[in-house]
């Protein structure tokens, strides 16, 4: 039987309180070889991200995660995110206004 992957079943995961100012920040992942698939299976699991998109480049994945303001970013990057097997390398941007 045929499971499907992250990229054929996804579909946003957090619910966001108007209340609570959230911040939009994109992590780029890099994964080890053939790792990719599982890599993103893994991070749909976690329910911690907005979208998820593969990508061409030295990144394989794109991830966008709302965190509340004032959240320590590298903390939640380090026990959300790169703490997953198959994870090389990551690049977080931090956004400032959307326009």
């Amino acid at each position: 039987m045929h499971r499907k992957s992250a990229f054929e079943h996804y579909a946003p995961h957090q619910n966001f309180s108007q209340e609570t100012p959230m911040k939009p920040i994109f992590v780029q992942l890099q994964c080890a070889p053939g790792k990719t698939y599982e890599v993103a299976d893994a991070i749909y699991q976690t329910e911690r991200v907005s979208e998820l998109y593969s990508t061409s480049g030295d990144y394989d994945l794109l991830l966008k995660v709302y965190i509340e303001e004032g959240q320590d970013i590298g903390k939640f990057i380090n026990d959300n995110i790169a703490n997953i097997p198959g994870i090389v390398r990551s690049l977080t941007t931090l956004t400032f206004k959307a326009f």
